[in-house]
């Protein structure tokens, strides 16, 4: 066989290879939102609100991707993978307006009060991304088991990443409970096409009722949005604000960068009973800063937002970025110290750990 035979075969592979990724992209790309026009969808893609200098904040782009890729610098470590125990099984119920926070892993959190349950982003998959072959694999099993979950009235869907939907978690849930899901816009075409029900897609500043006691609040948050391909600002992200007459404002925050909005939240809806503030996947931060907050940012987060009593989030189970294990938790701890914020009031919980909201 000649040289020139044997390239045009390896082309034909790397053709076909390319072709087979292109195609799968497209396959598992979620529907996109059509709707009008408003000052964060242009008819077509959502945007994030300019930052302080007025200029667009959106993520980074292809060359940035592999850029990051081709020079990744962890300079903590991961350990291997922890076969912790999980945590006792939750209460069915926590009545009146005591408020029980209970930390699952990632974004995944259980909220109790007012005898509801609210789980936020819930993820058991073992590795996050289109197959469980190859995603990024967990670092630490879910804290809480799926069948020890209590049956959940209200599932809160921040945005479409395969992190924070884990679609076989969310039709389980709907398949066991019927909860009543609030999700952002363009993601409840997704949820419909696989079997989930009761679903409520909301904008930001879009407030729903879910009981005479309890409204959902949709805000804003500094993020994107896809699983493909073609669905790359398809869909909205978003925080959510849990209004209870009797357990008093939650907040949610999804997934987020730092920006002035978080503040003008803090001054519409502060000040917060309790706040679930994102420190992990931060770094680098030249990458990373325009869809992350870092642990400093999170401190400050939880300043802006006035909030009386914080837990953090989306850390120490996916190892999606360059900060260690630990290391989201450890700055945290030195920015508590630093700003002379006690740390009682700003807890990174253990997977499968309880917290009662004073």
């Amino acid at each position: 066989m000649t040289v020139k035979k044997i390239m045009l075969i390896l082309l034909g592979v790397v053709l076909t290879i390319a072709l087979g990724g292109v195609l799968f992209g497209v396959s598992i790309s979620a529907p996109r939102y059509k709707g009008p026009v408003t000052d964060h969808f242009d008819g077509t893609d959502f945007h994030n609100l300019p930052d302080a200098n007025r200029q667009p904040v959106n993520s980074k782009g292809f060359r940035e991707v592999i850029g990051w890729l081709l020079h990744r610098e962890r300079t903590q470590p991961w350990d291997g993978y922890h076969n912790d125990p999980p945590g006792p099984a939750p209460a069915p119920r926590v009545m009146g307006d005591s408020v029980r926070v209970t930390f699952v892993n990632h974004a995944t959190v259980l909220l109790q009060f007012d005898g509801l349950n609210v789980i936020t982003d819930p993820v058991y998959y073992d590795r996050v991304g289109p197959v469980q072959f190859a995603g990024i694999k967990r670092n630490r099993p879910p804290g809480i088991r799926f069948e020890d979950l209590p049956k959940i009235d209200i599932l809160l869907l921040s945005h479409n990443h395969w992190d924070h939907l884990d679609i076989e978690t969310v039709q389980k849930l709907c398949q066991r409970d019927a909860p009543k899901v609030f999700c952002t816009l363009g993601v409840k075409e997704f949820l419909e096409s696989k079997g989930c029900r009761n679903v409520t897609e909301m904008d930001w500043r879009q407030s729903t009722p879910f009981n005479r006691n309890t409204t959902i609040h949709c805000v804003p948050a500094q993020h994107f949005s896809g699983r493909g391909l073609l669905d790359r600002f398809g869909t909205l992200w978003a925080g959510f604000i849990i209004d209870s007459k009797v357990a008093g404002k939650l907040y949610f925050v999804g997934d987020t960068g730092y920006g002035p909005f978080l503040k003008k939240i803090g001054d519409e809806f502060g000040p917060l009973r309790l706040a679930l503030i994102p420190i992990g996947a931060y770094k680098p931060e030249w990458f990373m800063s325009p869809i992350h907050c870092s642990p400093d940012q999170a401190v400050q987060i939880h300043k802006d937002v006035k909030a009386e009593q914080s837990v953090a989030i989306h850390f120490g189970t996916f190892p999606m970025a360059d900060d260690g294990e630990r290391e989201p938790v450890d700055v945290l701890q030195k920015a508590l110290r630093e700003q002379q914020i006690d740390p009682l009031k700003f807890k990174a919980l253990r997977n499968g750990e309880s917290v009662d909201v004073n």
